[in-house]
């Protein structure tokens, strides 16, 4: 058993060093992009943002609704899932101090009468407040009265 193993790793050796030796080279190029593209995301909000008092913060993400469930439905707002619950916003101090929480654009619920999921973009918070362009997605529990 244990030739047939040997065997095995034996044969080809040649092209399976030539693998590992070009598995090794890719490896190390993609680190390398990886470093390059965070120091460039640093610099672009040095230049972007003053220095002094820029924060980040936290906030919890909560979803718009406009109109109303079809008749004899509702919409139960504590059963409400938001995927993510958080977002990270930079901006300065002062602004972010009175901000509590991260909006989605409005979701039109008008004439609905069963639970969907939708993904939403977020709805952006102030001049000079920088958040990840995302899209959250939101579970809508919609409920016989």
């Amino acid at each position: 058993m244990f030739k047939k193993f040997w065997e095995l790793c034996t044969k080809n050796a040649g092209l399976k060093v030539t693998a590992l030796v070009f598995a090794l080279m890719l490896w190390f190029y993609v680190v390398d992009e990886l470093n390059k593209g965070s120091e460039e995301d640093k610099q672009f909000l040095n230049k972007v943002l003053p220095q002094e008092g820029v924060v980040a913060k936290k906030l919890p993400i909560k979803p718009i609704f406009i109109g109303a469930p079809r008749s004899g439905f509702a919409l139960d707002s504590r059963k409400v899932v938001t995927v993510p619950e958080f977002c990270i916003v930079v901006g300065q101090k002062d602004l972010l101090s009175r901000i509590k929480f991260a909006y989605t654009m409005p979701i039109d619920v008008r004439g609905v009468s069963r639970p969907f999921t939708t993904s939403i973009p977020m709805s952006p918070i102030a001049p000079g407040i920088f958040m990840e362009e995302t899209l959250v997605q939101v579970t809508v529990p919609i409920e016989r009265m």
